[in-house]
């Protein structure tokens, strides 16, 4: 019983510890997109929660343009066509990102050829939840 109590103590210990070591990124250059399976959790949304889905831009609360980047829902839905899966040129946020629309916000100069590609990639890949 002593052994049970002890090895659950441990697991629970050794999960806080991975927990509370995991690094926050806080800008966009701590993110960077692998060359192709790009994963909306590890790379997507880190990069668009420090670019863009943030407070009085493009997050939960009065999202600018009503365009929520906050989350997989609002890049899919909060308004067509920001994310065409399969077709990066026909998606508004490669033409924010490329500046074929017009942006205000000084945060695209942030943006780096490899933040591009990958957001490209994950479109070409389908834009999945993964």
């Amino acid at each position: 019983m002593r052994f049970l109590l002890w090895a659950g103590t441990l697991c629970t210990m050794s999960g806080l510890i991975a927990c509370t070591s995991q690094s926050t990124i806080s800008d966009p250059s701590q993110v960077v997109f692998p060359d192709s399976a790009v994963s909306y959790r590890t790379s997507v949304q880190p990069f668009m929660t420090v670019t863009c889905a943030f407070s009085q831009c493009h997050g939960e609360v009065n999202p600018a343009g009503g365009v929520r980047l906050n989350d997989y829902t609002g890049i899919m839905f909060s308004r067509g066509n920001l994310a065409v899966p399969g077709k990066p040129d026909e998606s508004l946020i490669i033409q924010v990102l490329d500046k074929r629309i017009a942006h205000a916000a000084s945060v695209l100069d942030r943006v780096n050829a490899n933040h591009y590609a990958g957001m490209r990639r994950w479109i070409t890949e389908g834009a999945l939840n993964n």
